[in-house]
């Protein structure tokens, strides 16, 4: 009797609470149609040549991935404009790259975006000590190292050079990468070199020391080619400020100096992006001697648009539970917020209709049976014999039984008891008529 009563129990809140559930999940199934994909757990990124400035910060952002749980492979490239063309591919496989700014306009590539810029990127101009060099037009006629060929310094110098009258025709280029160009200045095989390159970089310092054979160059019209390129900016290089000690450079120079741009292709998953600017806001954040701490990652200087997480990473931050939550568990409930729209749009009625419908659902099952007793009360009055009125006991004994059986709650047992004794009194009427028929 107590296996019957507690499966009728469960099939009753089966059909309730089940109905309930199937229809939350239903609409949770609809939600989770429109929720994102998950990230990719690995993502490649080009940067430069392996003893490049590019190449090493790859390898910060890629300890930072790992730290998320996410891969970052590094391709080792010649360069921006090697990485430019990479992420012009569209099946080049590359998902991000470092390049210089200025190397490309926006509308040629509509599907390259910008996450910042992360630090400058200083052009130095060293030139063989004896030479009559103020300006970039007098370079010509001169041997000039301007990067290798596929990178961003190489395609930059070519413009500025182009800009002053020198070119290839009237002047000796040489593509080749630093480590080959300095000992050629050194010795005289070269006149001038360009070198894109930090303050504490060991070219720039080596360089700086070789006063007696080459001259470092202040442009003296470097904020007019700041104006009229806005990839770049002109910065000034302090006295002393390559060595305190040895007063390197021993007056003031002035530089001119693109930005390093992150680069993604538009598309990208949201948090992957976010992720990149959460590692850029790190690992930039420090400054140098020629920003201050916490002025990279910017808006200034980018090659391409921003995306639109970049925009809003910028105005208001990363968001608000990547704040607070380690990553990973920040990047699936911000994908599963979805879902909440049916939760808290199901949950509140259901939870509302769900305990009437139990209710229902109990006071049919006693509606029903006094459905059937009505029946036996009007046949009570009809029973004319005792055979007649012998079966009408028995069935209402069975009934009582059967009533007795039946699952409900506890706080519904007046119901049932009230139930029966209204069989009993129907029943000692038929007793009674019986009685009589003796």
């Amino acid at each position: 009797m107590l296996l019957r009563y507690l499966k009728s129990h469960f099939v009753m809140s089966l059909a309730v609470y089940g109905g309930a559930a199937a229809v939350l999940a239903g609409a949770l199934w609809l939600a989770w149609q429109y929720v994102e994909p998950a990230p990719p757990s690995t993502v490649t990124i080009a940067a430069g040549g392996r003893n490049g400035a590019y190449f090493k910060y790859a390898t910060r952002y890629a300890e930072f991935f790992a730290r998320e749980g996410i891969t970052l492979k590094i391709l080792e490239t010649k360069g921006s404009m090697d990485n430019l063309g990479r992420m012009a591919t569209p099946d080049s496989g590359v998902d991000a790259a470092f390049m210089q700014g200025g190397i490309a306009a926006p509308a040629e590539y509509p599907d390259l975006r910008s996450l910042g810029s992360l630090y400058f990127e200083p052009i130095w101009i060293f030139y063989r000590k004896g030479l009559k060099v103020a300006n970039l037009f007098e370079l010509e006629k001169l041997r000039v190292a301007i990067g290798p060929a596929g990178s961003g310094t190489n395609h930059v110098i070519r413009r500025l050079l182009r800009q002053n009258g020198v070119t290839e025709e009237n002047s000796r280029f040489v593509e080749e990468d630093t480590d080959a160009s300095v000992p050629a200045l050194l010795t005289g095989r070269l006149d001038v070199l360009f070198v894109v390159a930090g303050v504490q970089s060991r070219v720039i310092e080596t360089l700086s020391r070789e006063g007696a054979r080459v001259e470092l160059l202040s442009l003296g019209r470097a904020e007019a080619y700041a104006r009229s390129h806005h990839f770049l900016s002109r910065l000034v290089l302090p006295r002393g400020a390559i060595n305190l000690a040895e007063d390197l450079p021993r007056h003031d120079v002035n530089l001119l100096a693109p930005t390093a741009n992150l680069v993604v292709r538009d598309g990208l998953h949201p948090a992957i992006e976010y992720l990149f600017l959460l590692a850029a806001r790190e690992i930039h954040r420090e400054g140098d001697i020629f920003a201050q701490p916490g002025a990279f990652p910017k808006t200034d200087g980018l090659l391409f648009p921003l995306t639109g997480e970049a925009e809003n990473f910028y105005k208001k931050g990363p968001p608000l539970l990547m704040r607070w939550l380690p990553y990973t568990l920040a990047v699936n409930l911000e994908r599963l917020k979805i879902l909440l729209i049916p939760l808290l749009t199901l949950l509140f009625p259901l939870f509302k209709v769900t305990p009437p419908a139990f209710r229902w659902q109990i006071r049919r099952r006693i509606l029903k049976w006094y459905k059937r007793l009505k029946k036996l009360d009007l046949e009570a009055y009809e029973a004319d014999t005792r055979d007649k009125a012998e079966a009408l006991l028995a069935r209402l004994e069975e009934m009582d039984k059967l009533v007795l059986e039946t699952s409900v709650p506890l706080s519904y047992a007046d119901a049932i008891y009230s139930l029966r004794i209204h069989i009993n009194y129907i029943r000692s009427r038929v007793e009674a008529k019986l009685a009589a028929l003796k």
